[in-house]
């Protein structure tokens, strides 16, 4: 997997930032640059979980089960890949806009350049992902539950009553430590979609803390160039609207 510090886009960006003393706004573009990653190694260790999930369906002996299990995997497996493609979207869009940026800066200089990353919208770019890995984590989770719920019912008592009716019919009765096998199998891959959920639900969290830290930022910046301009101190400013609103 690529670091995206190292693209020569983002790296133009960061240096660009840099010798404008842009130190808020490299914090932003960093802040998301590190999630990506955070992002790109997250949901390629869930696709690793898949396989290994997908694995352990082959050894349910059930066909009845296994049909069952293979719906609700895939249906989390899709949830993973839906979440890829917006992490490629987002990675895209934000080397896109970091070229556009630069190319501000080099053909209209440093008031251009300001312009063109406040368009960035870091902070909304992390709410939108953070709502998406909510509605991820609970869909996977709901899909744990089920998997719960099938093994529950499908105990070695209900098993074992129903050989038991199978013999009164002179029907042949099935093997009780496959239904026990089958039971175990079940219980290994719900833990593997508790995990996936859970990683879902951190990426969601770490979202929204990153969010919420760059707009603590800005209200503390407003207020401090708020109390400067009172107070008369040179270069202190007023801002004319906060940058999320932009």
């Amino acid at each position: 997997m690529d670091d995206l510090r190292e693209h020569p886009q983002i790296e133009e960006l960061i240096k660009a930032l840099s010798q404008n003393e842009m130190h808020k706004e490299k914090a932003e573009v960093e802040s998301l640059v590190d999630y990506i990653g955070d992002m790109e190694k997250t949901l390629s260790d869930m696709l690793k979980e898949m396989q290994e999930m997908r694995k352990e369906i082959d050894l349910i002996h059930s066909s009845t089960l296994r049909a069952k299990c293979l719906v609700l995997v895939e249906k989390t497996e899709g949830g993973i890949r839906q979440a890829v493609a917006v992490v490629v979207k987002v990675k895209d869009n934000l080397i896109d806009s970091a070229k556009k940026a630069v190319k501000a800066f080099k053909e209209n200089g440093r008031d251009a350049f300001i312009k063109a990353v406040r368009t960035m919208k870091v902070p909304e770019a992390l709410d939108k992902l953070a709502g998406l890995f909510a509605v991820m984590s609970k869909n996977t989770r709901e899909n744990a539950k089920q998997l719960a719920q099938m093994q529950s019912e499908f105990n070695i008592g209900k098993a074992h009553f129903k050989n038991v009716a199978r013999l009164f019919a002179g029907r042949q009765t099935k093997d009780l430590e496959s239904v026990k096998a089958d039971k175990g199998v079940l219980s290994g891959i719900g833990k593997i979609m508790e995990r996936i959920g859970k990683g879902f639900e951190g990426l969601a969290q770490k979202a929204m803390d990153k969010a919420d830290k760059i707009r603590a930022a800005k209200v503390r910046e407003s207020v401090k160039d708020t109390l400067d301009a009172l107070k008369g101190i040179p270069g202190g400013r007023v801002k004319d609207e906060p940058y999320c609103d932009r």
